[in-house]
Parts: structure tokens; C-alpha cells; sequence
């Protein structure tokens, strides 16, 4: 493990190093006008600070054996090697690999080329500047579409003190310094932890319970959440009426929901929106105490996960029914233990089992704290994807959290970055800066138990359903 953390410090040295100047730097690939050409996107490790590339600095880079020739012709002066499995090897090693964009998958890190991320929604691909030359493969245009995610957001206590007391009863004023990235997203998802009913309640320094002001809903919309997850621990802290006043609240702002109803059935019903032609089913549940805040049939409340059954059948169930509406399933969970970087194992069996059922992202919360992350059969999984609003000013952890912005080629995930914040005055997030030393300790809480595997081979099925999206 050392070993590998030193080559990964020199290699991005050596990439900083190398860095030109903007005008330098705006160079392009040699022309490849007259023939027929195709996109190679770089990758290297998950974990590595370089997230950005320039023609000058790819001076040795990894690709497939068959591109060795091509690519060697599109850098003359790069040292080009061959790999059979070019994105395993830098998964680990943090070296660069060119590869076909078919064969990115989300347990690596894509880079932008001279600022340009081949992801990007609103980027034509055959406008992409690192291209090489091909025989007879033409670039089709892809449809790709952005998810992003942020953490947990109340409108109690702290936070609603300081938004009726400062800023005259204006919601929106926590999301001044994030809302255009959250707008920018195709879908944004989000964590309502605790309800909005009645106008309660402002800063009280023993309180536990939080209830926000109805009002405050249209500045989720306005902020451009398009879904929020309901299942969580605090959600009943207005009572069963506390729930079905927030669930109108959001309906009234557009805003739709998972995770918590005016019954269980309710409660377990997904949330569907759509993007471009794709469906996208969002299922939401909550396994943290008190239990009586559960939805039953007959009473409003959270959708309750339970690890009692070690298969995980019910559950598996559930997220296969929303498997089979939609194209993306989306699973946003209240789980796991305060104040920790780490998922317990039961955490960790019922991230797996929605996986393998059918889910392709599962977001957690509660911690308060980032947790690791996890690469799991093409899926991705963030046990804690922290705060987002909320007043827990008391220590670093709990005032660092992360938006994590998921890339989709169709239906398939290929890629992930992860954007670390910091909550100020008691109720707004932020964006860190690199050089800022919080940037790096919130990302160094997240990869200490992280673990990147690669997607495991398609089935026939999956593929069939894949090209029929396409």
C-alpha cells in the first residue's frame, strides 16, 4: 500500500511538473482532417489528485495493444504502452491510460483534456480535441446525462434560525454558493432529513427534533433538486401530519419523492423521472432508531430497511419491480452508525444486495460524516455522502461533506467526481478549493477504506438491453 501511494505522488509530480502555459496548453492533436478519426478518453486512478490533463503532459500513457500504433502517431512524443487491460492497470498503478470511451466504467477517474471532459452533457463528442486516427470506426454522437448528489439538508434549529434571523425568512440564502452546479445536472437528488410543517422551529440549544417552516420547500426546487429522499430518522419529528404536510409541500413545488408517505405502501413507492428518453426510478430507506417513525398501512411515516433477513430478499424485491419500469435505479439510504468513515459490514451486505438486484447508484447518509466509497459490479456506492445543510458547526467532520456528480452513457455509468463542501454559518455549503487543506482531508476520510473493483463481464441480457437503449 505505501508502495502504490509513492508511485502515485510521483507520477502526479511528474504530471505538475510538466504543466504549460494556457496558450501551450490550447494546442491541439495533430490534424486528422481528411480521415477518419475517434475519441480516446484519459483515465488513471480513482484516488489521484490530477483531474485535469494537457497534451504536453501525456508524456507516457497507457492503451490498448491493438491502439499502440495510433496513438503513438497522435503523440509522437509520448512513451505509448500496450496493455491488455490498460484501465486495471491504472485503477491501481495512477499511471494514464487512453481508452476507447466504451471502455471508461466508473472505478476509474475520467480526466478533462485541455478543459475539455469528454462527459459533459452539453459536449458534442465530435467536437472532443484528443482524437486519434482510425481505419473505418467513425465517432457516433452519445447521449450522456449528469446525476448529481449531495447530502443531508434540514430547515430546523440552527439552520432555520439563522435563515429567519439573517436573511428575513429567504430559504434560497443556503444555496447561494451552490446552486448553479446543482442546476447544472440533468437529475439532482438530495436528503430531506427532517419534515416541513407549521413554522417551527427556531434555534433552541437542547433541541432534537426538527421541524422546518413549510414555506422553505420552493427553495429545494428553486436550488434545482428534482428528487429528495425522505427516509430518515428525523422525519416524524412533526408527527404523522408532519409528514403528510412535507409530501405536499413538495408536491406543491414539483418536487418529487421517495421514502416516506401517508402509509408503507406509499412510503415504498419509487419516484420516477425522466431524462431524455431514460427513466429514472429513486427508492428510499431508513434504518436508524426510532422505529416508531416507520410507515404501516395504516399510518404515515419512513420506509424501514431491516438487516434481519441476511439475504436481503424483500428488499431485492422491491428495487427488481423498480428495475423493471425504469432504466437507472437510484437507492438513497439512512443507515449505518454516527460520526464514523466506515460502513459496518451489515451496511455493507445491503449496499451489495441492491446491486446485484438491480440498483446502479445507492447513496447513503446519516453518518454526518463522508465515508468510503465503493466500485461494486458497475455500480456505484458512497456508504456517506455527509451534511449538506445543516448547523452541526462543532467540528470539521461534520461541517465537510461532498456533491458527487455521476456521468451516464445511456444507462451505463462511466463516471465519477466527487466535489468536497464545507457548511459555513450554520446553514451554507460551499465548494472547496484544492488548495484549501479541508479539500484533502474530506477526500482523505473517503479513500481510506474505498475499494475500486471493475465491472464484471455483461450478460447476454443486459447487453441486448443496453444496445436497445442505444
Amino acid at each position: 500500500m505505501v508502495a502504490l501511494c509513492i508511485i502515485r505522488i510521483i507520477f502526479a509530480v511528474t504530471l505538475l511538473a510538466g504543466m504549460s502555459s494556457p496558450a501551450a496548453a490550447a494546442s491541439s492533436l495533430p490534424d486528422v482532417e481528411g480521415s477518419l478519426s475517434r475519441p480516446v478518453v484519459p483515465v488513471t486512478s480513482f484516488t489521484s489528485p490530477v483531474d485535469e490533463i494537457s497534451r504536453n503532459q501525456l508524456t507516457a500513457v497507457v492503451t490498448t495493444l491493438d491502439l499502440v500504433e495510433a496513438v503513438s502517431a497522435a503523440l509522437p512524443r509520448a512513451q505509448v504502452i500496450g496493455a491488455t487491460d490498460p484501465v486495471g492497470r491504472v485503477r491501481e498503478s495512477g499511471e494514464i491510460a487512453l481508452v476507447p470511451p466504451e471502455m471508461v466504467e466508473p472505478s476509474v477517474k475520467t480526466l478533462s483534456f485541455e478543459g475539455t471532459y469528454f462527459w459533459d452533457p452539453a459536449l458534442d463528442s465530435r467536437r472532443y480535441p484528443l482524437r486519434i486516427r482510425s481505419a473505418g470506426q467513425i465517432d457516433v454522437r452519445r447521449r450522456t446525462w449528469s446525476l448529481l448528489a449531495a447530502g443531508e439538508i434540514i430547515f430546523g434549529r440552527g439552520v432555520q434560525e439563522r435563515i429567519e434571523l439573517k436573511h428575513g425568512g429567504d430559504a434560497r440564502s443556503a444555496f447561494t454558493e451552490v446552486r448553479d452546479l446543482v442546476r447544472s445536472a440533468d437529475l439532482a437528488v438530495a436528503t430531506l432529513e427532517a419534515p416541513l410543517s407549521g413554522k417551527h422551529n427556531l434555534w433552541c440549544d437542547s433541541c432534537m427534533r426538527f421541524v422546518g417552516n413549510e414555506s422553505y420547500a420552493a427553495s429545494l426546487a428553486d436550488a434545482g433538486f428534482d428528487m429528495l429522499s425522505l427516509a430518515a430518522n428525523h422525519i416524524g419529528d412533526g408527527g404523522t401530519k408532519g409528514v403528510t404536510d412535507t409530501v405536499a409541500a413538495l408536491d406543491r413545488s414539483g418536487i418529487a419523492h421517495a421514502g416516506a408517505g401517508a402509509n408503507e405502501g406509499a412510503a415504498r413507492k419509487p419516484a420516477v423521472a425522466q431524462v431524455g428518453r431514460l427513466h429514472v426510478a429513486m427508492l428510499a430507506y431508513n434504518d436508524v432508531p426510532p422505529e416508531s417513525y416507520a410507515a404501516s398501512p395504516t399510518r404515515a411515516g419512513s420506509a424501514l430497511l431491516v438487516h434481519d433477513d441476511p439475504t436481503y430478499a424483500a428488499l431485492r424485491a422491491e428495487i427488481a419491480a423498480a428495475a423493471d419500469i425504469a432504466d437507472v435505479v437510484v437507492v438513497v439510504a439512512h443507515w449505518g452508525i454516527e460520526y464514523e468513515n466506515a460502513p459496518r459490514p451489515q451496511i455493507v451486505a445491503a449496499a451489495h444486495a441492491m446491486i446485484e438486484a438491480g440498483a446502479t447508484v445507492v447513496i447513503g447518509d446519516h453518518p454526518h460524516w463522508v465515508q468510503s466509497v465503493e466500485t461494486y459490479r458497475g455500480g456505484y456506492i458512497t456508504y456517506g455522502i455527509g451534511n449538506f445543510v445543516f448547523d452541526q458547526m462543532w467540528s470539521m467532520e461534520t461541517r465537510e461533506g461532498s456533491i458527487q456528480q455521476l456521468f451516464f452513457d445511456n444507462a451505463k455509468l462511466v463516471a465519477v467526481r466527487i466535489r468536497p463542501t464545507i457548511i459555513e454559518d450554520y446553514f451554507r455549503p460551499r465548494l472547496l478549493r484544492s488548495s484549501e487543506a479541508a479539500y484533502s482531508a474530506t477526500l482523505g476520510r473517503i479513500w481510506e477504506h474505498s475499494v475500486f473493483s471493475g465491472s464484471p463481464p455483461l450478460r447476454l441480457e443486459s447487453l441486448a438491453r443496453r444496445l436497445v437503449l442505444r
